[in-house]
């Protein structure tokens, strides 16, 4: 049976229930698990799967393994390449840095991704006594990275 609807009865875009606003678009930088060191990366929680760095325009998310971090963008004072780093620096699990407040989370010593933070985060152990100011990430395309954060940091 075909039944006709009244123009009138029908909803219209006013009438019609509120729709979530459409989701922000995220970019994903995996990790570098290319090198053979990135085994003690593995040994301590951090695999392809459960480690990377996500962007949006509102917010970074990192996640080594059990380590996680989240800050907006505009926080993040700014964003190089850096390496190659000494093995030992870089190998099994986050490391904290004594001497800029830092933490890596790194899976290889060729090269990453430098990010310092105007506020200090809270990312290495799980409370909130102790923030890092700034973070190193060796991920796949650490060019990459650095360009999409410029370009999201970038006024107007």
């Amino acid at each position: 049976m075909v039944t006709d609807i009244d123009p009138q009865d029908a909803e219209t875009p006013e009438d019609a229930p509120a729709a979530h606003p459409p989701p922000e678009p995220v970019h994903v930088f995996p990790f570098d698990f290319r090198d053979p060191m990135s085994l003690a990366s593995r040994m301590v929680g951090a695999w392809p799967w459960s480690s990377g760095v996500a962007v949006s325009a509102s917010g970074l998310w990192i996640r080594y393994g059990p380590w996680t971090m989240h800050t907006t963008i505009d926080n993040i004072r700014s964003a190089h390449v850096t390496g190659p780093y000494h093995w030992w620096k870089v190998i099994g699990p986050a490391r904290l840095s004594l001497a800029d407040d830092g933490v890596t989370f790194a899976t290889t010593p060729r090269r990453g991704v430098c990010l310092e933070f105007t506020e200090p985060v809270r990312g290495a152990l799980p409370s909130d006594s102790v923030r890092q100011s700034g973070v190193t990430v060796t991920v796949r395309d650490p060019e990459g990275l650095v360009a999409l954060l410029d370009t999201l940091r970038r006024p107007g």
